[in-house]
Formats: structure tokens, sequence, C-alpha cells
């Protein structure tokens, strides 16, 4: 196990939660919404949140908020999701790097770059399940998949 310093950990945690602190991404998933027959993506925005425990040396970052809306029509199986504007409040945890990853992250020339594509990676590489409505009024589960994730 790589153990760091505490003071290298507390002198690197101000300057990376405050660049992370309420960092906008937008995602666009792999699912297509059918608007009058043509194809539009459907968009969503994360804001995360950073934190780093320096006590148990790991770097965290969770999506908080998730907000977009669904232009047009989904088909999951059977059911048909109608379009809607989801808001979502959540603590999420996307990830979480401890020990060696953060020894890297420490060290690196530009940490906030490095962290800023380990979190794209982690985004990109996640399939969420959002509750969504459909044509017969039901609520239901949709899994989504990330097709890619950019900061705004």
């Amino acid at each position: 196990m790589v153990v760091l310093s505490e003071n290298v950990i507390l002198e690197f945690k101000p300057r990376f939660e405050k660049s992370l602190e309420n960092l906008p991404i937008t995602v666009v998933s792999r699912s297509t919404a059918i608007v009058n027959e043509s194809e539009y993506p459907v968009k969503f925005d994360f804001i995360t949140e950073t934190l780093v425990d320096y006590k148990k040396q790991v770097v965290t970052t969770n999506i908080i908020k998730i907000e977009g809306t669904i232009p047009g029509s989904i088909k999951i199986g059977a059911l048909m999701v109608v379009p809607q504007h989801l808001y979502i409040t959540c603590e999420y945890e996307i990830l979480s790097i401890t020990n060696n990853e953060l020894k890297t992250l420490i060290q690196n020339e530009n940490p906030m770059f490095l962290y800023s594509n380990w979190l794209l990676e982690a985004i990109e590489n996640e399939t969420l399940v959002l509750e969504v409505k459909t044509d017969t009024g039901q609520t239901v589960d949709w899994p989504v998949g990330i097709k890619n994730a950019y900061f705004l």
C-alpha cells in the first residue's frame, strides 16, 4: 500500500475540490428519441461533486444532479417512453480513487486534466437506470447507456 503524507493531500485538497465543485458535464445516451420519424440524441446534464478525504486517502466524485429532456418517443420492449423532462437529485458515486491512483494523480504535471479524463471515462462506461413515464402512464426503469460525455 502506498501511503502519501497527510500534508501533500491537505495541500492538494482545496485546489482539487474547488476546481471540481459543481462541475457540469453533458452526456449523450446511446438511445435516440423519435420525433416526426426523425431520430434525435437524448442528452442529459450532470452536476458532480468531488470530495477529498485526506484521512482515508480517497478522492470520490458523485453525480448530484441529472437534468435533461427526452425530446420524443423511445421504445423499451413493448412500452413506449413519452417525451418528458427529467430532474433528479441524487448522490451517485461515479468515480473513487485510492492509493496508487491517488499517488499518480498528485505527482502528475496536470492532475486536473488526468482526473477529468478518468471521470469522463467512468461516465462513458456507466449505465444509469432512470425512472421514466410511458404512454400508458406507467413508470418504468430505463437503462441509459452513455455514448459520450464532455465538459460544458
